[in-house]
């Protein structure tokens, strides 16, 4: 597991088996009321890709159909480089959606794909 801090988010990349299926997962965590809170999640799986908001109480999870999207991984960092505010703020998390540097982000999400590469060899 590896942690990269970008702004006020701290993205955390690991390798996750779950119910036979697995891959790398991208969890993306804030500061919520003094304490760090699991915001968002990309599980870039073989079989069945996905992404949650807010994992750890609503879980409210959206799966990536395979015949249209070919790489769950790039699927995720875009999603990071382009819409990781408007996400959080969907996921329930307006405060800190409200500090979150969508830029910096953008110029970033290399960095976070060199992790998961990492990880994977």
């Amino acid at each position: 597991m590896q942690d990269i801090v970008i702004g006020n988010l701290t993205f955390r990349i690991e390798h996750r088996t779950f119910g036979g299926d697995r891959g790398p997962a991208i969890r993306v965590f804030g500061e919520v009321e003094g304490r760090d809170v699991q915001l968002l999640r990309f599980d870039c799986f073989e079989s069945d890709p996905h992404y949650h908001y807010d994992p750890t109480d609503k879980n409210v999870m959206f799966h990536l159909d395979r015949l249209t999207m070919v790489d769950p991984l790039e699927f995720s960092l875009s999603q990071i480089a382009g819409n990781a505010k408007a996400m959080i703020e969907k996921a329930g998390f307006a405060g800190v959606a409200a500090d979150v540097d969508q830029a910096e982000l953008s110029t970033r999400a290399g960095e976070i794909r060199q992790l998961v590469l990492a990880g994977s060899s």
